[in-house]
């Protein structure tokens, strides 16, 4: 009976009716599940099989061992252990890793973006994870070249970019090339793997890690990634009608919160920050995003100059102002978006997405070309 039990199922059917009868799985049986279903060879057998393994866990509300199985197996795949992660090299200094679940419930204009580079204005160092579009019409990676940002598969050579102008941008499609093959562009909503796989493709250990998604169970999320982090940490989500959300703070409807600090769990708080902040009212359509790549680019630039809509402007800055929080330039929600709009008006944001782009061996001159 023993050996029954110790042995792995040949064929991943057995967990499927698990997950059909709505059982939780252990560690090891999520972790196997994935694995098996990440070595059929049939690309279309594949793709369906991932499809009914992360919605379904997601949907029948996860346990942190199941989200963890699942995501510990997709990183094996290219090899990579979050534990194995060597710390950053900036000594003394405090981190800040952002990353975001991405598959949004309302397709915005770049937010995570610009909001970083307005933190690294105001002198925090921040790694943000970036990626190509999925769902969207352009994602943070595809924004970021388009502004001529040389982005790199050399975790060395993009710390060196960080040492010098405080961001570093990791692509994350270039750190797991097995899994992404094998995955992307298939899901547009966010699935068990979006509570933490994201965050945990940073290739440096950071001090404090900021992650934003796009669904309401923040407090999930949190309690996957202390998993893996054991440093402060804030997970974030908002939506304007408890239907659809975003991985981002907002400035329409509700943002939800929760973090750990110094190992303490704080509570989850569900915040208008549009009456906190007295902005507004905005509304959903103060966000469209751009119709092609070039016009969400030319967004990013407008935001960072201080010329786009007062709307965009003020949500880039209430996110910024989240990370100022967390790296101790501010100590109140007004003080940090105050400063944050003010590196915006005065061209310091700006002068940030420049120096990047020269850090980084690009060239600005579309950039130039639009200001």
């Amino acid at each position: 009976m023993g050996l029954v039990e110790d042995s792995e199922p040949a064929h991943f059917a057995s967990y499927l009716s698990r997950l059909n009868s709505g059982s939780s799985l252990t560690y090891r049986e999520a972790s196997d599940y994935m694995r098996l279903v990440l070595d059929i060879d049939d690309p279309r057998m594949r793709s369906a099989q991932l499809g009914v393994l992360l919605n379904g866990l997601m949907a029948k509300h996860p346990t942190v061992e199941e989200a963890s199985g699942a995501i510990d197996a997709a990183l094996a795949l290219d090899g990579l252990r979050p534990a194995a992660r060597p710390a950053h090299p900036f000594t003394g200094e405090c981190v800040i890793g952002i990353a975001g679940s991405g598959k949004k419930g309302i397709k915005t204009p770049n937010i995570s973006t610009p909001a970083a580079i307005v933190a690294a204005a105001a002198g925090v160092r921040v790694a943000k994870c970036a990626s190509a579009a999925t769902s969207s019409v352009a994602g943070s990676a595809d924004t970021l070249k388009r502004l001529g940002v040389e982005l790199t598969r050399s975790t060395r050579r993009t710390l060196d970019v960080m040492a010098e102008c405080g961001l570093g941008i990791f692509e994350i499609e270039q750190m797991v090339p097995r899994f992404d093959a094998a995955y992307g562009g298939l899901f547009f909503a966010p699935h068990v793997l979006s509570l933490a796989f994201p965050a945990l493709l940073l290739p440096i250990r950071t001090d404090t890690l900021l992650y934003g998604i796009a669904h309401p169970d923040v407090s999930l999320s949190l309690e996957v990634l202390r998993r893996y982090h054991d440093g402060d940490m804030l997970v974030v989500s908002s939506t304007p009608d408890n239907l659809r959300w975003i991985d981002e703070v907002g400035i329409v409807g509700d943002t939800s919160i929760v973090g750990v600090r110094e190992g303490v769990r704080g509570r989850t708080l569900r915040l208008a920050l549009a009456d906190v902040l007295g902005v507004g009212p905005y509304s959903v359509g103060d966000f469209v995003p751009g119709s092609d790549l070039t016009e969400q680019a030319r967004i990013v630039v407008d935001v960072l100059a201080g010329t786009a809509a007062p709307a965009l402007v003020d949500m880039v800055a209430v996110n910024a102002a989240t990370l100022l929080l967390l790296g101790d330039i501010a100590t109140t929600v007004p003080e940090a978006f105050d400063l944050a709009r003010e590196l915006i008006s005065d061209g310091s944001a700006l002068a940030k997405l420049r120096e990047l782009i020269t850090a980084s061996g690009g060239d600005d001159h579309t950039v130039r070309g639009w200001l």
